[in-house]
């Protein structure tokens, strides 16, 4: 039998228990447990306080800064606050003919300057690398750079295929290494920071965002080796970790058009395994969750915290906007690996596959063993039980009565 929660509620409450009974008897239990207790508190009212804590800025004079990914959504935002805060903001835009880029141009400064890039091109970023360092001439330094360009793939593991993986990894993984590389040079000069845009999807895989989670927690595992290697060079990194909002990465017509085009290149072995009623229900529930979306409104809070890692004078190692949601996720990390499948397990399709449904109908015949298998195939015999009780007559392993008086039952 397999472990569920509820045999670990049960373990953490016989624990709890023991604990109890040991700490009336022994002072050290009780300290050491104070001491984590503690220790919890203390770094949640650390982070409240600083949460609560005015912010305040550098001076952005004779600073540059390179965001990507600024067609839409928080590079956008970003680009426009830091022009308006005073900071020289190149853009790198995948369409910079296109509307997002036009619109920025139009509302932003004529210092904010708009760079063609592809993260998944050399050749695109080291032009843009290029362009910032002849633009920049003696008077500028490159400040900072924010690896914020992503794409998202909701799919499950089975119907997505390789080259969408590639191309999720491509984006949000191999991007920000690709820039980051390019651009130390000019960092290094500078003594400034590095920040990424990864995701809570980065520290725990929701099931149907595999893809996505894989390229983010590539994402923060980068960031955490970047910020020890770069600490020799007085480079600090950041990374901001916000939950789902509603900008164009969660429109729910493109991801829906995404996932027909998915399955409709699986094979019909993998479809008629599921079956549409299962994917119909698959769909819903991705609408469910990105109904659930921050609203736009609340994307103010995700480019506060962006602005401090690119400006704050006392900025954090990790962003994770909102209050609500460090709690949530805090709770989250804590849980135990059972209850944490438990509840990421709840909030998914709850149709079973055509497959599993198709196996549940039918139940295992219980053949008779005495009748070939030729008959067995043409008359369709089932093994009949009868009375459980010794048959005296059959060549049996039980021992008939030595004597035809002698009872055979004992009394």
């Amino acid at each position: 039998m397999g472990m569920t929660w509820y045999h670990m509620v049960g373990a953490w409450v016989l624990a709890w228990t023991a604990l109890v009974v040991v700490s009336q008897r022994n002072w050290a239990v009780s300290w050491l447990a104070l001491g984590l207790m503690a220790a919890h508190i203390a770094d949640w009212a650390v982070k409240a306080a600083k949460n609560a804590m005015r912010r305040t800025y550098i001076d952005p004079t004779g600073k540059a800064v390179f965001i990507t990914g600024c067609d839409s959504g928080f590079g956008r935002l970003l680009a426009a606050r830091l022009d308006k805060m005073g900071f020289k903001v190149y853009a790198g835009c995948l369409l910079p003919n296109g509307p997002g880029a036009l619109s920025l141009q139009q509302e932003a400064s004529d210092k904010l300057k708009v760079l063609s890039l592809d993260v998944t091109k050399d050749d695109e970023v080291r032009a843009a690398y290029k362009t910032i360092e002849h633009d920049m001439g003696e008077d500028l330094g490159l400040w900072a750079v924010i690896n914020n360009a992503g794409i998202a793939a909701f799919t499950e593991i089975e119907w997505c295929p390789l080259s969408e993986f590639r191309r999720v990894y491509e984006v949000n993984s191999l991007g920000p290494i690709r820039v980051t590389k390019t651009f130390l040079p000019l960092l290094r000069n500078s003594k400034g920071r590095i920040v990424l845009v990864a995701s809570l999807a980065g520290r725990y895989t929701f099931p149907g965002f595999t893809a996505y989670s894989m390229s983010k927690h590539a994402t923060v595992s980068f960031a955490d080796g970047l910020r020890l290697e770069m600490q020799k060079w007085g480079i600090s990194v950041h990374t901001v970790e916000p939950t789902l909002y509603r900008t164009p990465i969660s429109q729910e017509g493109p991801i829906h058009s995404a996932l027909d085009r998915f399955w409709q290149e699986c094979s019909e072995d993998v479809k008629k395994s599921y079956g549409d009623e299962y994917i119909k229900d698959f769909k819903t529930t991705i609408s469910m969750h990105l109904n659930r979306a921050k609203p736009s409104e609340k994307i103010r809070e995700v480019i506060d915290d962006m602005v401090d890692a690119v400006a704050g004078d006392d900025p954090k190692t990790r962003y994770v906007p909102s209050v609500v949601t460090q709690i949530r996720a805090k709770l989250l990390s804590s849980l135990p690996e059972n209850l944490r499948d438990h509840f990421f397990l709840s909030i998914q399709p709850q149709t079973p596959p055509a497959y599993v449904a198709e196996r549940r109908k039918k139940k295992p015949a219980l053949v008779d063993p005495r009748v070939g298998l030729d008959q067995l195939r043409s008359r369709g015999a089932r093994l009949v039980r009868g009375f459980s009780m010794p048959n005296w007559g059959k060549n049996e392993m039980t021992p008939s009565p030595k004597k035809e008086t002698e009872c055979k039952f004992q009394f």
